[in-house]
C-alpha cells in the first residue's frame, strides 16, 4: 500500500518538518515582497485601481504570512528545549 501524504500539523509537527516548513516560508516572503515592490511601481506609474487593491490584499498576505512565521519560531523554540 502507498503511504498517504498527511497535513502539516503545527501540534504533531517534529523539528525538521518546522525548519522545513521556515525555508518555505521565508522563501515565500522574499517572492512575496518582490511581487509587492513591482506592483508598487506599477501602481505609481499608472495610479490603477486595480493596482492599488492588488497591493493592498498583499500587505494582508504579508501581514499573515508573517504572523504565520511567528508561530512557527515559537514552535522551534519549544521544540529546542
Amino acid at each position: 500500500m502507498k503511504k498517504q501524504k498527511t497535513k502539516f500539523v503545527l501540534a504533531e509537527a517534529t523539528l525538521d518538518e518546522v525548519n522545513r516548513q521556515l525555508k518555505i516560508n521565508a522563501f515565500i516572503i522574499a517572492l512575496l515582497v518582490v511581487i509587492l515592490s513591482r506592483n508598487i511601481m506599477i501602481f505609481i506609474r499608472e495610479s490603477s485601481f486595480f493596482y492599488g487593491f492588488l497591493i493592498a490584499v498583499m500587505f494582508l498576505l504579508l501581514f499573515l504570512i508573517i504572523k504565520g512565521r511567528r508561530l512557527l519560531k515559537t514552535r522551534k523554540q519549544a521544540l529546542v528545549k
